[in-house]
């Protein structure tokens, strides 16, 4: 009885000891210029294994993002166009993964606001 009690006890313990995983996210300014690609080079680290990159803009149709592994701008993902509702930008990251993202339009060139969500969303 000691034992299962010690093990309920220890149990309980680990469960509200253990942290969850907390999303990263951040408020965004991107500039983007027409037809040509803007590479950032802020790294940021997905923490959180199966984890996407979201991103999210004031003023959606206008410009596109795209993840790329920080120093090699051959590995990266699609452009994907922004909108004023929350939009994958990547998925399914491995844990340690460190990305940067690039923007660019075909249309216009100017800077807008927004939100970016990367690990644990």
């Amino acid at each position: 009885m000691k034992r299962a009690l010690a093990g309920l006890l220890a149990v309980g313990f680990a469960m509200l000891s253990a942290t969850p995983a907390q999303a990263a996210s951040t408020t965004i300014t991107v500039p983007f210029k027409e037809n040509q690609i803007t590479w950032f080079t802020t790294a940021r680290t997905i923490t959180v294994a199966g984890s996407n990159i979201d991103a999210q803009v004031a003023l959606g149709g206008v410009m596109q993002l795209a993840w790329y592994k920080c120093g090699d701008r051959n590995t990266r993902g699609a452009f994907v166009r922004m909108e004023e509702t929350r939009k994958h930008v990547g998925t399914n990251f491995k844990a340690g993964t460190k990305f940067c993202l690039a923007s660019n339009s075909p249309y216009t060139s100017g800077t807008v606001g927004g939100t970016l969500w990367w690990s644990g969303n």
